[in-house]
């Protein structure tokens, strides 16, 4: 059974999803933010064990792909997940950062589609692996 703060890190990562492509044709700054917020929220709520979700912080920037490692070696259950290895060379994810949401207008505009396409697999595979390791009700989220 899904803990609170998981339905709760779920819900924001469905919701930071949706928003990034809706965001995508109007507002692609925006969009390239949320986007990476989703897999971070969606990636914490994947953790079993409470500390471990307050630990991932997005403050880690780099650092937290090598943390989440540590994490999932510790944590049997989440680690059958797969959570890791998403952000390899060539992919989209690997660009973003927290801290863009500071960077100039259009920045990230160019890879913006990319990056939401990109998310989005990474979100329905890795909602889809929860639910059959996990079932939850997600009309609850």
């Amino acid at each position: 059974m899904l803990a609170v703060d998981q339905k709760t890190l779920l819900s924001a990562s469905l919701r930071h999803q949706e928003d990034a492509e809706y965001l995508l044709a109007g507002s692609p700054d925006q969009s390239w933010h949320l986007a990476g917020y989703a897999v971070e929220c969606i990636r914490k709520a994947c953790l079993s064990v409470d500390t471990y979700r307050k630990v991932l912080s997005h403050e880690l920037g780099e650092d937290a792909d090598e943390l989440l490692e540590i994490l999932l070696a510790l944590d049997a259950h989440s680690s059958r997940l797969h959570l890791q290895g998403w952000c390899e060379d060539g992919s989209t994810l690997a660009k973003w950062r927290a801290t863009h949401r500071y960077d100039s207008r259009n920045e990230h505009a160019a890879d913006a589609t990319a990056l939401v396409r990109e998310t989005g697999l990474l979100h329905d595979r890795t909602m889809t692996a929860l639910w059959l390791a996990e079932p939850f009700d997600l009309e609850s989220l």
